[in-house]
């Protein structure tokens, strides 16, 4: 193999590797946080938890208290709420399909992952500002206390009093699925006007290891913290730099604060603070803290983050009697499109809680089309809509196709030549590119012609890959043989099948231009690393990558039947060729022994 073959497959394996540590390679811990730490007022006999110690872990017990538990009965949820806190200890989803339990201790079917801990319960509300020292001001005196519960009329109602202020919080089933509406008011029974700072929260614990992704599959339960910007969505992850050292805080323009992974989203959306105070709008506040023990490392496996979104409202005065009401909505549940575009009641929708990466707007599209196809074609199966979406993204794709195959022909035509040249000048590589250059010139043929409208395509491939691996549609969906389409194959029979398929396709379609090793090499390193790399990602981009290879060779038969291969006029050109090296190589020996000018005897 020549300099330059050997340079082009360096640079490969360095784009390769390149790529799966820019998008796969991501750090699962990270250097140390210097977080202040959080304080609380604690009322006068209430028991906080015992997770100051971090070795307690985000499992640690609570001291056993008494406290009072309320069920609401939703649109495929059932949420528990209690009195210690007035947040939620369990958010259960009822779909057959989420009652699912991974090998790392995942539960899907339980939104809330620390339901013992009252200071990590979601739908938590401050009244002051976290971690601010008592002012004889304050309209509430304590950031934790017990409240009292009321079930009247199928809602959850908690209530506290003193003789300064009157809380009343109120929890019920939203309109639609996986909703809760959550209004809150506070009344100044003092005589003197009082301020407060309301703010309510999210959480959710996961482990190192339960985010690490393995080789090359991004993991499902992958943690963001993400802010709406009306159209734009900021995304920070567990070891952004805007943690380090505190709080991530933005004016919340218009819509979320929200705690997401792949398949699903805890999100709390804000209305308007009413009556007296429309167009009151909160801050989004996120936080990932890091949670290990003292002698555990921050990227240790069984160390994790506790990841916090809250809605964090301007301080406010209320006059003597005055009251103040702050409603939401939260959103708790897989990220279903179709529950999403509707999700919150009002536009814009949730929808963006869904990354489709930076080609969305074309996976947008895609979105809607495999979905009508999963409507109206497939009779309700996900993974006979992949293989219908694959054969239509195949067809719009055709006119690219055909550039591609024209290049194709036009290197065919070519062949006998190029396998002449290979021959004639296979022990000068110089030589024979710059006469491989001469032929392409003098044919006007271009060598990356084929190159050209696949790189145009690369855009779609990248959204259906984001498409695919990201849809909660396919979570514990089965097809075929495998019970899961958002999980590896865990028969391996899918990836082993396709690498079989790409062989084939590269034993059709022999790279042009390229020596027999270099093509061999081909031959085997795809397959290869297509295969390798279907061993761990989802077996539904595993049926799209089948369905196209299976395409692509029904696609080259067809070729190859109505544009075969020159190989007989190949055959006879490399002969003509041997001989004619013969013949040179008879003419050099012949001239080597004849008297050169100047070396005559006399």
């Amino acid at each position: 193999m020549d300099r330059s073959s050997i340079v082009r497959w360096v640079l490969t394996a360095a784009i390769i590797v390149s790529g799966y540590f820019l998008f796969f390679g991501r750090s699962t811990g990270g250097s140390e946080q210097h977080l202040v730490a959080e304080t609380y007022l604690s009322a006068p006999g209430f028991v906080p938890d015992i997770i100051d110690d971090r070795a307690a872990g985000a499992d640690g017990s609570s001291i056993s208290t008494h406290e009072e538990n309320c069920s609401i009965h939703g649109q495929r949820f059932i949420a528990d709420l209690s009195t210690r806190g007035a947040g939620l200890t369990h958010f259960r989803l009822t779909d057959r399909r989420y009652l699912h339990r991974d090998s790392v201790g995942n539960d899907s079917s339980d939104m809330s992952t620390t339901p013992d801990i009252e200071r990590w319960r979601n739908l938590r509300t401050l009244f002051r500002a976290p971690g601010a020292p008592a002012a004889p001001d304050d309209q509430v005196r304590y950031d934790r206390f017990n409240w009292l519960l009321d079930t009247a009329g199928g809602a959850c109602k908690f209530t506290y009093s003193d003789d300064s202020v009157s809380i009343s919080k109120t929890v019920r089933a939203g309109a639609r699925p996986f909703e809760l509406e959550v209004e809150t008011t506070l009344t100044n029974l003092s005589d003197v006007p009082r301020k407060h700072s309301t703010s309510v929260e999210m959480f959710a614990y996961r482990t190192n290891e339960q985010v690490k992704g393995k080789w090359g599959r991004v993991a499902p339960f992958q943690t963001n913290l993400e802010c709406s910007r009306g159209g734009d969505v900021k995304r920070l992850g567990k070891d952004a730099s805007e943690f380090k050292t505190g709080w991530f805080s933005e004016p919340l323009v218009d819509r979320y604060a929200a705690i997401t992974n792949y398949y699903f989203a805890q999100a709390l959306v804000p209305l308007e603070a009413a009556p007296d105070a429309a167009g009151i709008k909160p801050s989004c506040e996120l936080l990932g803290e890091q949670w290990y023990g003292a002698s555990q490392r921050p990227d240790d496996d069984i160390a994790g983050t506790v990841y916090k979104a809250r809605l964090s409202y301007p301080v406010r005065t209320l006059a003597s009697k005055e009251s103040a009401t702050y409603r939401q909505i939260a959103f708790l549940g897989p990220k279903e499109r179709d529950i999403l575009l509707d999700a919150g009641g009002r536009w814009p929708s949730l929808g963006n809680l869904i990354d489709l990466g930076r080609f969305s707007f074309v996976a947008k599209f895609l979105v809607t089309i495999i979905t009508w196809i999963h409507a109206n074609v497939t009779a309700g199966s996900w993974g006979f809509a992949i293989i219908v979406l694959t054969l239509l993204v195949r067809i719009a794709l055709f006119p690219l196709t055909w550039k591609q195959i024209q290049s194709t022909l036009a290197m065919r035509r070519l062949k006998p030549e190029i396998d002449a040249l290979n021959l004639k000048f296979k022990d000068d590589a110089q030589a024979k590119n710059l006469a491989m250059m001469e032929l392409w010139r003098k044919h006007k043929v271009n060598p990356l012609g084929g190159c050209v409208p696949a790189l145009v395509q690369m855009p779609i491939w990248f959204a259906l890959y984001a498409t695919l691996q990201t849809a909660v549609e396919f979570f514990n969906t089965p097809f075929l043989w495998f019970p899961d389409l958002s999980a590896p194959d865990k028969s391996f029979i899918l990836p082993i099948v396709l690498g079989g398929t790409m062989i084939i396709q590269q034993r059709l379609i022999p790279q042009q231009g390229m020596d027999p090793v270099q093509q061999k090499m081909m031959m085997w390193l795809m397959p290869g690393i297509f295969t390798f790399m279907m061993l761990f990602l989802p077996a539904a981009l595993g049926v799209y990558m089948l369905t196209n290879s299976a395409l692509g060779i029904s696609q080259q038969m067809l070729l190859e039947k109505f544009a075969p291969a020159p190989k007989a006029l190949a055959n006879n050109v490399e002969g003509a060729a041997q001989a004619a090296a013969t013949q040179r190589k008879g003419k050099d020996s012949a001239s080597a022994g004849s008297p050169r000018k100047g070396n005559a005897r006399v």
